[in-house]
């Protein structure tokens, strides 16, 4: 689940985490101001007896760097992310050793783990921070790049830091840095070791603002794919200026999600839509899901296709109010001809959290509150309902959902969390460990399993 944004109705749940309880068109309330500050110092300790993103870039290249030792595979971990009121936390939870193996805690109040291909990644989004994490020690950083660059504008709704979203490492040593906040994506070089390195390039998207928009694309999401040499970019183009009913709701406007190439021979945009305005291909739903909407699907067609999870939006009805909810889908966009098509109607299910491709029969779809139902992609039907998934999770593979559950006395006191195992035939629950997190009064950031299956 999205990390940089709260959810309004939080207290209303009575929930510890901070996590959603829509049913209509409610999505997560953007920060008006900075929150907290710190600074970005890193404290990191040694195994414990303590015991989601789910953010994967697909069919990517091994990243450069980050391997302590090169030819050993390093030992399966959950990277589990906590953020609290000032600062957050990352643990690294160990498959085989069932017990933190190592932790870190750095100076700011948003952050997650991303997994690349032969790299884990750091996002720490108010600072602007990605640090490449050690491969054999995924709570060291190994290298890290500052990437708030200096394109604040003061073109509709601003935010003081970048919210960098995923690091999308292409052909040889260059990454992209999606970044939700700002226009530019930045290019950084992966072959340096760099502490606090800034970025050698950018890839310009001001031009596919559109009118109807806040002034910003809001890059939530991209794949690279190698066949095509190309990192395909999904941009939300939502008004966050549309927010009604104390800002829970979000309106429809006349703006559409549109999907940009970038062709990483060239560090150009691919004019993907010919003579039409912009260079992207627009969809048809509206508000992706920041962070896990965006799936590559290579069975389909003859250059695959992308899967994009969208949340939808509230039409205003008649006497200005707030209407119906539309454009809540799982959308399908054929790589060879950009044709976009709804795959699956979600408009009857709960707000939606993210999507989780696994191969081409075998996709879940998460929800909340209730956290998932299976899905065969070749299908627009969801499917049933998974027993005891945990309300953040990966896939690791091997039938089993990994991930961390609130826990609750009789009296629904709040009791920590459990990382568990939940076995998809059956839906059997392993608790793997207990209470992984030292910081408190926070949320889950994210669940990430390093290395991917």
């Amino acid at each position: 689940m999205r990390k940089s944004w709260f959810w309004l109705v939080a207290l209303a749940c009575g929930a510890a985490a901070v996590t959603a309880c829509d049913d209509q068109g409610t999505i997560q309330l953007p920060f008006q101001d900075g929150g907290p500050g710190g600074d970005s110092s890193v404290d990191f300790d040694g195994p414990t007896p303590f015991d989601a993103g789910m953010f994967v870039d697909s069919a990517a290249p091994p990243d450069a760097g980050g391997d302590a030792d090169a030819g050993v595979a390093p030992p399966s971990r959950l990277l589990l992310s906590y953020n609290g009121a000032a600062s957050s936390e990352l643990v690294a939870f160990g498959m085989q050793s069932k017990a933190v193996d190592g932790r870190m805690t750095y100076g700011d109040y948003l952050g997650t783990a991303y997994v690349g291909s032969t790299a884990p990644w750091l996002l720490e989004q108010s600072t602007d921070i990605v640090a490449r994490l050690d491969a054999q020690q995924p709570w060291v950083v190994d290298s890290s790049w500052n990437v708030a660059m200096n394109d604040l504008t003061d073109a509709g709704y601003a935010e003081p830091y970048s919210d960098p979203q995923a690091v999308i490492v292409g052909a040889g040593t260059k990454a992209y840095v999606l970044r939700y906040d700002r226009n530019l994506v930045a290019v950084i070089d992966t072959s340096v070791v760099a502490d606090g390195g800034v970025p050698v390039g950018s890839i310009d998207l001001s031009g596919e603002v559109q009118a109807a928009g806040d002034g910003y694309v809001q890059p939530v999401a991209g794949v690279y794919v190698a066949a095509q040499q190309r990192v395909y970019i999904l941009l939300a183009n939502i008004n966050r200026n549309d927010l009604v009913d104390n800002f829970s709701v979000l309106l429809c406007e006349s703006t559409t999600p549109t999907i940009v190439a970038i062709d990483t021979t060239s560090n150009t945009l691919v004019d993907l839509n010919g003579s039409a305005l912009g260079d992207g291909w627009p969809l048809g739903g509206y508000s992706p899901i920041q962070g896990a909407a965006l799936a590559y699907d290579a069975t389909t067609g003859p250059s695959g296709r992308l899967l994009v999870l969208e949340a939808g939006c509230n039409e205003t009805d008649s006497d200005g109010g707030v209407g119906a909810l539309v454009k809540r889908e799982v959308e399908s966009v054929d790589l060879s001809t950009g044709m976009a098509a709804e795959l699956l109607d979600l408009t009857s299910q709960p707000f939606p959290a993210g999507l989780i491709y696994i191969d081409a029969h075998h996709a879940f779809v998460q929800f909340y509150p209730t956290p998932a139902n299976s899905w065969d992609p070749t299908t627009t039907t969801l499917g049933a309902a998974i027993p005891n998934a945990p309300g953040s999770f990966v896939y690791d593979g091997a039938g089993n959902l990994l991930g961390v559950n609130a826990n609750y006395a009789a009296d629904g006191g709040f009791e920590g969390y459990g990382v568990v195992s939940v076995a998809l035939d059956g839906g059997a629950v392993t608790t793997l460990g207990t209470n992984p997190f030292t910081l408190t009064n926070g949320f889950v950031g994210g669940v990430a399993l390093w290395p991917a299956p």
